[in-house]
């Protein structure tokens, strides 16, 4: 059977692979970003970014980052010392770090389709009325057990948002 959402992207897991090795690489200079089977562990609070992309299909793509791991790629990514970084940084660089693996999986998608603006937060951002269709969990560094996780979520249509308030 194949699964409706997966037709409707146009996206497989593969191309979140990809796209995410390619962004190591060129952005971080550590090729092949290495996967790993870890869940984050519940009490973490890391820092969130997603996109959104609309038109043939509607969804967000999403990265939940370890802070350590966050001050780490910023430092990477603007070529600044971990000490060095701050929250605006880390702020920045997340933005930017979804911003092109979002705009890679939306133009390797469905088309036509539009990407929104990143949001970044510290904590786990919620998407309700969505399910994750992809998902890739990598590890940074030396701590393979804190992973990098990259989700897309798909725009789950059939759900009805709920209006009420808890």
């Amino acid at each position: 059977m194949v699964d409706a959402s997966l037709t409707e992207s146009g996206l497989a897991d593969r191309d979140l692979v990809e796209i995410v090795n390619e962004v190591w690489d060129a952005y971080l200079q550590q090729p092949q970003a290495q996967q790993t089977d870890h869940e984050p562990a519940l009490d973490m609070r890391p820092i969130t970014a997603a996109v959104s992309i609309t038109g043939a299909w509607e969804g967000h793509v999403r990265v939940l980052v370890p802070a350590a791991a966050a001050t780490d790629i910023t430092g990477l990514m603007l070529a600044m010392e971990p000490d060095e970084v701050t929250d605006r940084d880390v702020t920045d660089a997340m933005g930017e770090l979804i911003n092109v693996v979002g705009g890679n999986l939306k133009n390797r998608g469905a088309q036509p389709a539009k990407l929104g603006l990143p949001v970044v937060a510290t904590g786990k951002m919620l998407f309700p009325s969505t399910r994750e269709t992809h998902r890739l969990a990598i590890g940074w560094q030396d701590k393979p057990d804190q992973p990098i996780t990259f989700s897309v979520l798909h725009v789950h249509r059939e759900r009805p948002i709920s209006t009420r308030l808890p």
